[in-house]
């Protein structure tokens, strides 16, 4: 970690048409923009960047994220030059869909809309490129008037795809929460939660009955729990899952790559996507993600050609170009499977 491949994997990886529906603007801060910022204090890659490197805590990851992010992320232009390279990115690794987010903070200030944050990101777009953008807000969104305001009028955004619960999951879940959910969903926007991740099965069960929500993000946890895996496998709960992420974060059960229930949870029946969760922060790509999936937990070319087509499968689009890429995988699986 970084993965490395052989040509022959990375070439196959390299083909398949991919997603990224766990991607966070601001956890994928080009460095680029870092160092334009500040050449001195960010000329080095980062410690989090190294193959060993373990948070010792989430809390430790809020503030690492607010000491390099927060030197790049403060307009609505700023936005769209971050968005330009991490697209472009995403693009060159063969991903043609991306539901990325950015955080409710970023609109607090007043400076720029959220409709102007939004239309900078689509905007940055290469073509070729179908992106959806959600605003993700934390638990406690609403404890300033600022945040409130954001929280109370983001429905009414144009251009806003959805929203997303995430942050500290130890943070108690207001009542606000599930009255914010439903008014989005009934505006015509899509709606997702984190949970899973620092939280257990229990946590991931309240927030689907509770937030009435049909994709979570990370959801790993779910594992702790056979009947809550059924269940997300009977209600096609679909978990957006970012493996490299789980490692560095030390998520609990999860100490290295082999140990990572992925690979349970998808014999199990559960839809899976996979994705790189804030690539800046763990120093890791989406290829990257595919990689370590092959080497450590055995999955296998077919195996990797599903878990590309769920992507597609949730991806909030539909049209020639969607279908044209299901037909793409479809032929791959179906030639990796003889």
């Amino acid at each position: 970690m970084p993965y490395q491949a052989d040509r022959e994997l990375a070439d196959f990886v390299q083909s398949l048409p991919k997603t990224e529906t766990h991607l966070h603007m601001e956890g994928a801060c080009p460095i680029e923009l870092l160092r334009e910022a500040d050449p001195v204090k960010f000329r080095d890659p980062p410690a989090m960047w190294r193959d060993d490197f373990r948070y010792e805590s989430f809390d430790q990851f809020m503030e690492l994220y607010a000491e390099y992010c927060g030197a790049v992320f403060y307009s609505a232009e700023q936005y769209g030059r971050a968005a330009e390279i991490v697209l472009g990115n995403c693009f060159q690794q063969n991903v043609r869909y991306v539901e990325t987010s950015f955080h409710s903070g970023a609109v607090e200030s007043g400076r720029d809309s959220g409709s102007d944050v939004v239309r900078a990101i689509k905007e940055a777009a290469p073509y070729g490129l179908e992106v959806r953008v959600f605003m993700g807000m934390s638990h406690d969104a609403c404890a300033t008037k600022e945040g409130q305001a954001v929280i109370n009028d983001c429905h009414k955004w144009p251009g806003l795809d959805g929203i997303d619960l995430h942050g500290p999951e130890y943070l108690p879940v207001e009542d606000w929460t599930t009255e914010v959910w439903e008014r989005a969903r009934q505006a015509g926007k899509f709606t997702k939660a984190h949970a899973g991740e620092f939280m257990g099965a229990a946590f991931v069960e309240m927030i689907l009955n509770e937030l009435k929500v049909t994709r979570i993000e990370h959801g790993v946890r779910s594992i702790e729990d056979p009947v809550l895996v059924e269940r997300l496998v009977t209600e096609g709960i679909v978990l957006d899952v970012c493996p490299i992420s789980n490692v560095k974060l030390a998520v609990k059960g999860i100490p290295s790559m082999p140990a990572h229930p992925i690979r349970r949870l998808f014999d199990a029946g559960v839809k899976l996507t996979i994705n790189s969760d804030d690539p800046f922060m763990f120093g890791n790509t989406l290829s990257e993600e595919y990689y370590a999936l092959y080497q450590d937990l055995e999955f296998s070319r077919a195996e990797l050609g599903k878990i590309a087509r769920h992507g597609f499968e949730i991806a909030l689009w539909e049209g020639e170009g969607k279908d044209r890429y299901l037909d793409e995988l479809d032929a791959i699986i179906a030639n990796q499977s003889r």
